[in-house]
């Protein structure tokens, strides 16, 4: 994660070191489309590489479910335009960057007590965005130095994610400057505040969630040296923001509002694979017996991840049958089924459970995934070239279906068909260089005619010009 952030610090302080932009009255002034356009395909494309993001397709699918119920409610910004990713990081923390992403902390799922509090969080980060405050505390600090204010304002848009980054990067600015700032971005985090309310209430969450929230991270900060402060040092919490929210919240009526069955299941497998298998087995079994959970079901099913991640097939079987019967309530519960499944080397009864799995949840990735990889392990290549192929028209933008098309294909000795859709995968990954290698590989493929060789060079010159549009961008 670091190596993302210090990309960022260190591409603004270089990119306008030789020429600066019209420090006109608009933030756009300072930071145009184009260039925060760059600035998103940077973060991207480390964050797709990086080893601290989480890759977990459930995970994902959860967390853009939960992001796109929110931005549905905010008109400026949609899927398109925002991206959502998780970081393994104990910590409890969120942030909102240039380039519409926004980052969640695994210790803010952990530390969240229900699915309206987690959605609170994110609600704010969107409003950050929605409300341009990143570009506006850049505007605001072009009446000081641009070089020395471009990096204090870059420090504290890091400071975001990790304050640690954002102290080294300080240094060089003034103690005036840094309190302007910081004075500044509090009025940021009201207006956050007041519009993340609304987002949640758009989107048929409890509003109240954004106080419970609070007394959730001050529960934990008295109990915990390292996890709550970066969330507390990036969004001060002042009894004045919480007042001013508890006074909005009696604008809105009171309602219940039932978790996601899938937000407890969520927090119980980034539980499980957040540690040490064989530590985490006794973690949950210790739970289990003195009873210190909040859901049973969910419990158990980190219990069964835990086994099966410490090769413990026959107890995560023992486990996985106490809470089968839950497998419409939430699709995880089969995707656990067929991975315990697999382990038992019951490939069959895997796909059977995926193909009968797929009729109730047929937009599910992780089902897709995985029941390709097992027409794949079967060598049922036409079986999984089909499947996979229905499924990119379903998601032409989903990058590991092309990996898996590319996975079949290299099963096919298909080597032009194979680079081709390798080439797919990196450009919607971010990665455009590597991109364009996987394209001229295509280009020389030994089975490639001269209408696959055309069709190659064609998009070659696509990949290549938009590589040179953001080596362009300055």
């Amino acid at each position: 994660m670091k190596k993302i952030l210090l990309l960022l610090i260190l591409f603004h302080l270089y990119a306008f070191s030789d020429e600066l932009p019209d420090l006109g009255s608009t933030s756009d002034n300072i930071i145009n489309k184009a260039q925060e356009k760059k600035i998103r395909h940077q973060i991207l494309s480390q964050a797709y590489l990086s080893q601290t993001i989480v890759k977990d397709p459930e995970v994902i699918h959860y967390i853009n479910n939960l992001g796109a119920r929110l931005l549905s409610g905010v008109p400026e910004l949609n899927t398109y335009n925002t991206t959502f990713f998780t970081v393994k990081n104990p910590t409890i923390n969120a942030f909102a960057m240039l380039g519409g992403i926004i980052g969640i902390h695994s210790g803010l799922v952990y530390a969240a007590n229900s699915e309206s509090e987690l959605a609170s969080v994110i609600a704010h980060e969107i409003a950050h965005l929605s409300q341009k405050h990143l570009p506006r505390i850049i505007e605001a600090q072009s009446k000081d130095s641009f070089k020395t204010s471009l990096a204090l304002v870059f420090a504290l848009l890091m400071s975001r994610s990790n304050a640690q980054i954002a102290n080294a990067a300080m240094q060089t600015a003034s103690a005036s400057a840094v309190q302007n700032t910081l004075d500044f971005t509090r009025e940021h985090e009201k207006e956050a505040d007041r519009e993340g309310l609304l987002i949640l209430s758009k989107a048929g969450f409890d509003e109240r969630g954004a106080v419970s929230f609070f007394k959730t991270l001050d529960k934990a900060n008295q109990f915990s040296v390292g996890a709550a402060p970066y969330f507390l040092r990036t969004h001060p919490i002042t009894l004045e923001r919480i007042s001013d929210i508890e006074d909005r919240l009696q604008d809105f009526t009171y309602r219940q509002v039932p978790d996601n069955p899938d937000f407890r299941f969520i927090k119980a497998k980034l539980r499980a694979f957040s540690g040490n298998p064989s530590d985490m087995v006794n973690i949950f079994k210790e739970n289990l017996a003195n009873k210190s959970f909040v859901n049973k079901n969910a419990e158990n099913f980190a219990l069964a991840y835990a086994y099966l991640r410490n090769n413990q097939i026959i107890k995560a079987r023992k486990i996985i049958n106490k809470i089968v019967n839950l497998k419409n309530t939430s699709p995880m519960i089969a995707e656990l089924e067929a991975n315990i499944l697999k382990k038992e080397g019951k490939f069959f009864e895997a796909q059977r459970l995926y193909e009968e799995a797929i009729f109730k949840y047929p937009n599910y990735n992780t089902y897709i995934y995985g029941l390709t990889d097992i027409y794949i392990y079967q060598n049922e290549l036409d079986k999984a070239l089909n499947f996979t192929k229905k499924a990119i028209l379903d998601n032409p933008d989903d990058f590991n279906l092309y990996k898996l098309m590319a996975k079949i294909y290299a099963k096919k000795n298909a080597s032009y068909l194979e680079h081709k859709n390798l080439s797919e995968f990196f450009y919607l990954s971010y990665d455009l260089k590597e991109s364009a290698n996987q394209m001229r590989l295509a280009v020389k493929a030994p089975d490639a005619n001269f209408y696959d060789k055309s069709k190659a060079e064609q998009r070659l010159k696509e990949i290549q010009a938009k590589i040179l549009f953001y080596e362009g961008i300055k």
